[in-house]
């Protein structure tokens, strides 16, 4: 008695590599495309923080804004390099800055030094600048992006002479009115 050949079942080992290798190559997808998303992630976050930083500051010089008005234009330029320690300066009175001269100098420098705690690397210019009659506060900070792609046209660094030509740095630059 003859057996009647049976039919195959099941796939091949040929069908079963081709699979493997689709599967793998959609697995490395997914896993450059998570890579990409977090690097993204991380420089929105760095953007968020340096976006809060600048509001922060622009609040500071709206509160007091007489006294920020009154040294905008000789007293108000500083440039923060990355790597550079922050001062905060003191008041010449103990018990009480004067608001018109003492208290802007010392905001300003917590704020480098807030801006210094968190972001990576940063960088910061802050310089006076004269929109006709008025007298106006330009605020540029940058921080380290490690996978940060160049971006033609972007000169926002511009106004931070050790991280412009950096591609590895992003910035933000704001210019307001104290008062």
């Amino acid at each position: 008695m003859m057996r009647a050949p049976r039919k195959q079942t099941g796939a091949s080992l040929i069908e079963v590599v081709v699979a493997m290798v689709v599967v793998a190559f959609g697995l490395l997808g997914v896993a450059a495309l998570q890579a990409r998303s977090l690097s993204l992630q991380v420089d929105s976050e760095s953007r968020r923080v340096a976006t809060g930083l600048v509001s922060q500051l622009r609040e500071r010089v709206s509160s007091n804004h007489q006294g920020y008005a009154q040294s905008l234009a000789t007293g108000y330029t500083k440039t923060l390099q990355p790597g550079e320690s922050v001062e905060i300066p003191g008041c010449a009175d103990a018990n009480a800055c004067d608001a018109a001269t003492e208290v802007p100098a010392v905001q300003i420098g917590r704020w480098l030094a807030e801006v210094r705690r968190q972001l990576p690397e940063a960088a910061v210019d802050v310089a006076p600048t004269t929109a006709g009659s008025l007298m106006s506060m330009t605020v540029t900070v940058g921080w380290l992006e490690p996978n940060a792609t160049v971006v033609a046209g972007d000169d926002a660094c511009a106004r931070i002479p050790a991280i412009q030509a950096d591609p590895n740095y992003r910035c933000i630059t704001t210019t307001f009115f104290p008062g």
